[in-house]
């Protein structure tokens, strides 16, 4: 008698299970089996063509040539894929390949082709190991159709490198083109500061500090002259003051008698005869000028006395003769005469050098103004003449670049492996679709005979009718197998066999197609059932 519970389940237990509900089991698995199967026939192939390009450093020494691209070169590929994936360029693209041509691409929308086209397309980059820089990067495109895939996969590896050459050109060029704007910029900035100087320095000549020494010295020698001039002026008035005196002294010693009394400087010209004043006017002119009044005053008399005839023979009688100057008194009068000359020249001097002291001391004293304000001028003119001597050097180098970049000895992109016809499709993973059949089979099989198991209400144990009923089971009776029986029982055994033998058939079948079978034949098998 049976007494195993009917919540327990233990190895034996299951296989009873197991041999009571395989055709359960068999059916189900065989279902998902055959649905792998179709699945891997029926599903959409797609093949998967990648090149590989490497980057290729400058040809030419940076020390040499310094290059005007920036070196990132992820963003310059982010770049040129973005333009590559854009509208009009994939457009072009569906023209020159005819991509979606089939008739179930009829009625698809441009934006949906363009849309599935950008997402096939994929560019990966590599870094290499050592200074983790971005070294080459690959390029793959999948596709229904593996020719396709190829051509594809290796137009898009040289459209890569021929917007690489437009770029880095085009960048070369924009950076040369600006250079040499800012550059044009800059030279007539410094052309102006440079005239804002020629003109100060025209303007303030004299007052510059490189011409304070110079200025120092004139001023200098200008103070040591006005020191003599002026001793020399003290002097000649000290001469003079003594030359009066002794004059003075020698009238007083003069005894004049009543009816001839001494004359005066005015009464002696007025007393002088015309020889007298004519002798007097050339005493005079020896020491000063002709506009001195004491030379304009003899004149006048001069000319009085010429006018009245009194300097001729025949005029009518003259007044007595004054008396004639003796020799010390007309010496007298000389060196008076020169003594007066001498002190209006040197005060004429004085007074010239003390305009010149002025002046030359106003340009002292303007020295460090203009040195402040030329500072100024100096520190604008030498900022853009260095900003213009840096930018010149940037011009030459970024015109060596352009050269460089034309000649195609800057960085490149080159071709390492080419893309090749793909012998399997990428997608679906067969693999996959078929470890995901078998266990999708046998947790069908495993949950299905669960479920019948479950509710399958048959009494199969002694202990489970006094459970159910509560009644005590007298006796129980095994089942005596009659002929039918045995051969019937036969017949099940030997269904079961062929049907775990098909389905272990099917499931060889299916790991064959999908680790085994050549792609010819996976074509043919595809349609085949597409037929």
């Amino acid at each position: 008698m049976e007494e195993n519970p009917r919540n327990q389940w233990d190895l034996v237990t299951v296989l009873r299970v197991i041999s009571r509900r395989r055709w359960w089991m068999i059916a189900s698995f065989a279902l998902a089996v055959v649905t792998g199967i179709v699945l891997t026939l029926t599903l959409p192939k797609l093949y998967e063509a990648s090149t590989l390009i490497l980057v290729q450093r400058q040809r030419v020494p940076e020390k040499y040539v310094q290059p005007v691209i920036a070196s990132d070169l992820e963003n310059r590929i982010s770049t040129i894929s973005q333009q590559i994936m854009s509208r009009s360029n994939l457009e072009r693209m569906i023209e020159r390949y005819n991509l979606f041509a089939g008739e179930e691409f009829r009625n698809v929308l441009l934006d949906d082709k363009i849309e599935s086209l950008r997402k096939r397309i994929k560019v990966e980059v590599s870094r290499s190991r050592r200074d983790r820089e971005a070294d080459a990067f690959t390029i793959s495109f999948r596709d229904r159709d593996p020719q396709t895939a190829m051509r594809v996969a290796n137009g898009l590896a040289t459209h890569f490198i021929d917007e690489n050459l437009k770029v880095r050109e085009t960048q070369a060029i924009g950076t040369s083109d600006f250079l040499e704007a800012e550059l044009e910029s800059t030279r007539k900035r410094l052309e102006e500061i440079e005239n804002e100087l020629k003109d100060y320095r025209s303007r303030h000549m004299g007052e510059l500090p490189e011409q304070l020494d110079a200025n120092l010295r004139v001023l200098d020698r200008l103070n040591a002259q006005l020191n003599e001039k002026e001793q020399s002026l003290r002097s000649a008035r000290v001469n003079l003051a003594a030359l009066i005196e002794a004059e003075n002294l020698a009238r007083q010693a003069v005894v004049v008698s009543p009816a001839q009394p001494a004359p005066t400087g005015r009464e002696t010209e007025e007393t002088m005869s015309l020889p007298q004043l004519r002798e007097r006017l050339a005493a005079l002119l020896s020491s000063y000028t002709e506009n001195h009044p004491d030379v304009v005053r003899v004149k006048n008399r001069i000319a009085k006395l010429e006018a009245a005839g009194q300097g001729t023979e025949t005029g009518p009688a003259a007044p007595p003769p004054a008396p004639v100057l003796s020799a010390a008194e007309a010496e007298r009068v000389r060196q008076k005469a020169i003594l007066e000359g001498v002190i209006r020249n040197l005060e004429g001097d004085i007074g010239r050098i003390h305009r010149e002291i002025r002046e030359y001391q106003a340009r002292v004293d303007a020295a460090p103004r203009r040195e402040q304000e030329l500072l100024t001028l100096k520190r604008d003119y030498e900022l853009i003449r260095s900003s213009y001597n840096s930018l010149l050097n940037r011009k030459q180098e970024a015109d060596i670049a352009v050269n460089m970049e034309r000649k195609q000895k800057g960085e490149q992109f080159q071709i390492l492996d080419p893309a090749r016809l793909p012998e399997k499709p990428t997608a679906p993973d067969l693999r996959r679709v078929f470890a995901i059949t078998l266990a999708a089979a046998l947790a069908l099989a495993g949950g299905l005979v669960f479920l019948v198991e479950r509710s399958d209400t048959s009494i199969r144990r002694p202990g489970e009718a006094e459970e159910r009923f509560n009644l005590p089971v007298l006796a129980a009776v095994n089942w005596i197998e009659g002929p039918a029986d045995r051969t019937l029982r036969l017949l099940h055994n030997a269904a079961t066999a062929c049907s775990v033998l098909l389905v272990a058939g099917l499931t060889a079948g299916f790991a064959w197609l999908v680790f085994g079978a050549p792609d010819p034949t996976i074509e043919a098998l595809m349609r085949h059932a597409s037929l």
